[in-house]
C-alpha cells in the first residue's frame, strides 16, 4: 500500500470472523431495523464510489456485511436504535453512522482516523434493486490486462498493471457489469466494480469504484479511437488523470517481479537495526534475546493498511512452519496517530483478528520522515507492507516491497511461494 496516495489505493480484505451485537431496545418500542441489501454511495473526486451493505438478523442481533462485487467484508458490530444505524470496522478504527430519513433512504457518514486526523465521509444508502436483464453487449470491452499511467505516479509505479473482467450481457439500462484490480508494486487495490456503457455522445464509457473502509476509489474514463483508455482516478479528496493501453508485456509491471528491486539498504555488509515497543510497553530491538542470532522476517506494516491485513495470515503461517528451525518474525507498526494507547489498542485488535503469535512492536507513525528516522538504513522505502528477510548474522538477505493479495489470484499464490523460499533460505539447512 502506497502511503502517499492513500486512501486512494491498497487490497479488499476478506475478513474471516464476525461479531454480532444485541439490538438496542426492543421490537415493541423501536421501529424494525432496515434489513436486506442496501446500495451505498459516496461522492468522490472521480465520480460516485459505490458499495453494498447486507443487513441480516441473527437471533436478537444484526449482522452487517460490506460488499464490493464478490468481496464480502463483515463489520465488527452493528446496532440499530430505531432511527440510527451504527456499524463499526474496529480493525480500521472506523464507524459508519446512518440516520433513517425515509423508508427508502439512510443518510450519514463514515468516519475514521487518518494521517491528517479524523476524516468524515458523507454517504447515502438506498434499497438495492437488481437491474432487469438486457441484450448481449457488442461494444468495446475492458476485459484483459492493461498498463495504466497515472499522471502523478513516480518510479516503478508509473506503469501500473490493471486487470479487468467484463460480463457478456448488458442490463436493461444498457450497462455491462465489470470488475477490475489495480496492481501497484506496493499492493493491489482489491476488487473494483462498476460498468461499461455508451455515453450520450456515443463514446464507450466505464466507471468502477470501491469502498472498503480504507479505499474510497473511483476509476472513470472513456475508450479512445485508437483503443486506448483515458480518464480520472480519484479518492475522496484527490484525483489524477491517467492513460492506459493493453499490455503486451505484463512482466514489465508485474508487482511480484518489481517487489525485490524497490527498496534496498545503504550498506549490505552492515547488520540491520530496528526497535519498537511491544503491547506490554517493553522496548525490543535486534539485540534482544528474542531475536539475537536468529533468522528474522521484519514486517513493516500499519493496522490501517489493507495489504498488510492480507499479508498477516501468510506471515503467521510461515512462523508456525519454520519457528522450530529458529525463524522469528517481528511486525513494526507505523500508525496514523501519535496516541500510543490508541495505537497499541489497534495493534491488539489486528493481532486478535488473525491470531498472530509473533511479536508486534509500535515503531512510529506515518508522518513524513519517520521511516528515515527509525530505519535509516533503508533506501527508497515506498510500500506498506515491506518484508525484510534477515539472516542469522543479522544482515539483510532480501527485501520484498508490497503484497499481492487474494484478489490477484495467481500473483497471490506466487508471492506466498516466494516468501516461503526466502524464509527457507534464511533459516538454512
Amino acid at each position: 500500500m502506497r502511503h502517499w496516495l492513500r486512501p486512494a489505493v491498497c487490497s479488499v480484505v476478506v475478513c474471516l470472523w464476525t461479531l454480532c451485537v444485541p439490538l438496542a431496545g426492543s421490537a415493541q418500542t423501536k421501529s424494525q431495523p432496515p434489513l436486506g441489501l442496501w446500495d451505498g454511495t459516496i461522492q468522490g473526486k472521480a465520480g460516485e464510489v459505490n458499495f453494498g451493505i447486507d443487513l441480516q438478523r441473527q437471533g436478537d442481533a444484526i449482522h452487517a456485511t460490506l460488499i464490493n462485487a464478490t468481496d464480502r467484508q463483515p463489520f465488527s458490530s452493528a446496532t440499530w436504535n430505531g432511527e440510527v444505524l451504527t456499524l463499526h470496522l474496529d480493525y480500521y478504527d472506523g464507524t459508519l453512522t446512518a440516520h433513517l430519513v425515509s423508508p427508502q433512504r439512510l443518510q450519514g457518514e463514515y468516519s475514521r482516523q487518518s494521517s491528517k486526523g479524523l476524516v468524515h465521509i458523507p454517504l447515502v444508502l438506498t434499497p438495492h434493486h437488481d437491474p432487469a436483464p438486457g441484450k448481449p453487449w457488442t461494444g468495446a470491452t475492458l476485459a484483459g490486462d492493461w498498463l495504466l499511467h497515472p499522471a502523478d505516479a513516480e518510479g516503478a509505479e508509473k506503469n501500473t498493471l490493471v486487470s479487468f473482467q467484463q460480463q457478456p450481457m448488458a442490463a436493461a439500462d444498457g450497462k455491462v457489469p465489470a470488475t477490475g484490480i489495480l496492481e501497484y508494486v506496493s499492493g493491489d487495490t482489491g476488487l473494483l466494480h462498476g460498468a461499461v456503457f455508451q455515453a450520450a455522445v456515443g463514446q464507450t464509457h466505464f466507471h468502477l469504484s470501491r469502498f472498503d473502509g480504507i479505499h474510497v476509489l473511483a476509476l472513470d474514463g472513456e475508450f479512445q479511437p485508437d483503443g486506448s483508455l483515458k480518464g480520472q482516478l480519484g479518492g475522496f479528496v484527490s484525483v489524477t488523470s491517467f492513460t492506459a493501453e493493453r499490455s503486451k508485456d505484463v512482466a514489465s509491471a508485474d508487482p511480484n517481479v518489481l517487489a525485490e528491486g524497490l527498496t534496498k539498504v545503504k550498506d549490505p555488509q552492515e547488520a540491520f537495526h530496528f526497535s519498537g515497543v511491544d503491547e506490554a510497553g517493553k522496548r525490543l530491538d535486534q539485540s534482544s534475546l528474542e531475536f539475537k542470532g536468529k533468522p528474522i522476517i521484519i514486517d513493516i506494516f500499519g493496522t490501517w493498511c489493507p495489504n498488510c491485513h492480507d499479508e498477516a495470515p501468510v506471515l503467521e503461517k510461515l512462523y508456525r512452519k519454520y519457528r522450530a528451525q529458529g525463524l522469528e518474525i517481528v511486525g513494526l507498526a507505523y500508525e496514523y496517530s501519535d496516541d500510543t494507547a490508541r495505537n497499541l489498542r489497534q495493534i491488539g485488535i489486528y493481532r486478535a483478528k488473525y491470531g498472530l503469535s509473533y511479536p508486534l512492536l509500535l515503531a512510529g507513525t506515518t508522518a513524513e520522515g519517520q521511516i528515515a528516522k527509525t530505519l535509516p538504513q533503508l533506501v527508497n522505502f515506498g510500500a506498506f507492507p515491506t518484508s525484510i528477510f534477515i539472516d542469522r548474522s543479522g544482515h539483510v538477505h532480501a527485501i520484498l516491497a508490497g503484497f499481492s493479495g487474494p484478489s490477484t489470484g495467481d500473483k497471490y499464490q506466487q508471492v506466498q511461494q516466494r516468501m516461503d523460499e526466502l524464509a527457507r533460505e534464511i533459516v538454512g539447512p
